[in-house]
């Protein structure tokens, strides 16, 4: 599991960004980016209106143990948070559940595919060897990136999709 920052570049603009692991010092941060956040946003990541996280769910997506968080900020601007990811270990030891949200100007850009593409090396780095994600059946973004990450599209019977990828 690598815990050197990823510095990926935006490949539809080359904005350069940092994501890094997480720590328990991030949780006002992390909460800041909750509230620049549109509803629609946060619902597309959990499926609910959240507003923001409470510090025992932070501290659980913290924990290495059970889960693997990363921040991402622009390379100019450590202190603004944009992106969240991460992948929280399931009852099944060799899956991961991913979440990504990412700040709405920050969207549309190809973070969220550089972010998915990382936290699939990463689960394969933490010895699993699939991540699935709960999405709406409307989030066409997600679903464009499960695809390019090489999931299938199931038939979709409700509002929201269960989606596996291989990360072996």
């Amino acid at each position: 599991m690598t815990t050197a920052p990823h510095q990926p570049v935006l490949p539809h603009t080359g904005t350069g960004t940092i994501t890094r692991p997480a720590t328990l010092d991030d949780f006002d941060a992390v909460n800041a980016l909750h509230d620049r956040c549109s509803l629609a946003t946060r619902f597309a990541r959990y499926q609910a209106a959240r507003h923001s996280l409470r510090l025992a769910e932070f501290h659980h997506l913290t924990r290495p143990d059970r889960s693997l968080t990363w921040v991402t900020y622009p390379e100019d601007d450590p202190q603004q948070l944009i992106a969240t990811t991460n992948l929280v270990r399931t009852t099944d030891p060799n899956t991961a559940e991913l979440g990504i949200m990412i700040e709405d100007p920050w969207q549309s850009r190809g973070l969220g595919t550089t972010l998915a593409q990382y936290a699939q090396a990463q689960a394969r780095a933490l010895g699993c060897t699939s991540m699935t994600v709960m999405i709406g059946s409307d989030n066409a973004r997600m679903l464009k990136i499960m695809k390019t990450l090489g999931a299938t599209r199931p038939a979709i019977h409700s509002s929201t999709v269960d989606l596996t990828v291989p990360v072996g």
